[in-house]
């Protein structure tokens, strides 16, 4: 590569559709520009029916239509299209990738839980030095990646358990009781103690460093700071503690539906399902005895830059 390259990268998970515009210079250094998203609920109907309903694939589609022009008039060089936990699970997957090709003349990229958990380690730990090593959690709407390493990833986790999903399972968008709470609470734990093991063993008596990633993480952030508008550079680095997650999962459980969407910072398009993800990121910092994490801004799709990147440059 001989000049700066602008990188697209179009990520249909199971909450959100997002688009990521990224600056890549000869030498391999990113520079994040802008992101575009929508709310489609690709996966609400995954966990319960086993496939995508009609309408959240049509608006899904719409969606990623025009992110796509939006990608062209913005002079993306080169667009990268990738589907996650929701497309992966559904029956219908391969009528969605046929349609997504009638539609906008590209096949989604299906990731597996491996490499959604490597390209969000990739990208959740990108400009944080590693003097310890990096414990990473990037909570999505159907699935939940943990991963950990240095300057590599060392091993990658993927839980089936995200905002959306775990909603869905114990009927959290409305209800957020104690019996439930405790329900999904038990759901979790059994989900971590699959890597416990592993994670607790490489780690031996090191103290990591825990970097957070994902919507509800950086949702949790924006509530935090009471910004009315998404600053990225404003949430990336905050500093979190797992008793402010206990407590605004709690809080924003009390609430119902509209005062949730009134609160600074909130995305309204993420009320519904924000003390689900919060509950995730509390039991899984609970389990494993961390008390501090970092946000980062950063994560799956800045991950597949870089992988991008490295590939080029070959």
């Amino acid at each position: 590569m001989q000049e700066n390259s602008k990188i697209g990268v179009i990520d249909i998970g199971s909450n959100s559709i997002v688009l990521l515009l990224a600056d890549l210079s000869p030498d391999g250094r990113i520079t994040p520009e802008n992101e575009f998203y929508a709310i489609t609920k690709l996966g609400s109907n995954v966990k319960n029916a086993g496939c995508m309903s009609e309408e959240a694939i049509s608006h899904t589609i719409l969606a990623v239509k025009e992110m796509k022009e939006i990608a062209s008039k913005e002079g993306v060089t080169d667009l990268v299209v990738t589907a996650t936990s929701a497309v992966r699970k559904a029956n219908n997957r391969n009528r969605f990738l046929v349609r997504c090709h009638e539609e906008f003349g590209i096949f989604p990229q299906v990731l597996s839980g491996k490499e959604e958990a490597r390209y969000t380690y990739l990208g959740a730990t990108h400009g944080f030095v590693a003097e310890r090593p990096f414990v990473t959690i990037d909570i999505g709407g159907g699935s939940t990646e943990v991963s950990w390493g240095r300057s590599m990833m060392i091993a990658g986790h993927s839980i089936d358990a995200g905002c959306v999903s775990l909603c869905r399972m114990f009927d959290l968008s409305q209800d957020f009781s104690l019996y439930k709470r405790i329900s999904a609470s038990r759901f979790l734990r059994k989900e971590f103690a699959k890597f416990a093991d592993d994670l607790k063993l490489w780690l031996g008596d090191r103290s990591p460093m825990v970097i957070a990633s994902g919507g509800t993480v950086t949702t949790f952030a924006a509530i935090y700071h009471q910004r009315p508008a998404y600053d990225r550079e404003k949430i990336h680095a905050t500093k979190g503690h797992r008793k402010d997650v206990a407590a605004m999962s709690r809080s924003l459980g009390r609430m119902d539906l509209h005062s949730r969407r009134r609160l600074p910072g909130m995305d309204r398009d993420r009320a519904e399902e924000l003390p689900a993800g919060l509950l995730i990121l509390t039991e899984f910092l609970r389990y494993f005895q961390f008390k501090r994490f970092l946000v980062s801004t950063n994560g799956l799709r800045t991950g597949i830059v870089k992988n991008y990147a490295a590939t080029a440059r070959i």
